[in-house]
């Protein structure tokens, strides 16, 4: 799905596109290193980010506690735009409520 610096590489070219509004990745499975999309995340000032993962597989818990980790990392410092982050289980976590308050 993604070699190793695709993401380095798109994070470059982003900030040079100033019509964009919209950044949407759909379908994510765990072949998406999800280390490389963070700090793109955290500093965006601007573009609705949404990163949502194929909810017809599962994730391992390795991966699902990557997520949490993340969600929890923004709930405690938002950042200036929330991104919109969803995966299989996430509406069971104990994060959901908090996280959803912060997007919606």
């Amino acid at each position: 799905m993604f070699q190793s610096d695709t993401f380095k590489k798109v994070a470059h070219i982003l900030p040079r596109l100033k019509q964009l509004s919209h950044f949407i990745l759909d379908g994510l499975t765990e072949a998406f290193d999800f280390a490389f999309i963070t700090d793109f995340v955290l500093k965006n000032e601007n573009l609705l980010i949404k990163l949502t993962f194929d909810e017809n597989i599962s994730l391992s818990s390795a991966y699902n506690e990557i997520l949490e980790n993340f969600i929890a990392k923004i709930i405690e410092t938002p950042p200036k735009k929330i991104a919109y982050i969803n995966f299989p289980g996430f509406e069971n976590s104990d994060l959901y409520d908090d996280y959803r308050k912060l997007y919606d």
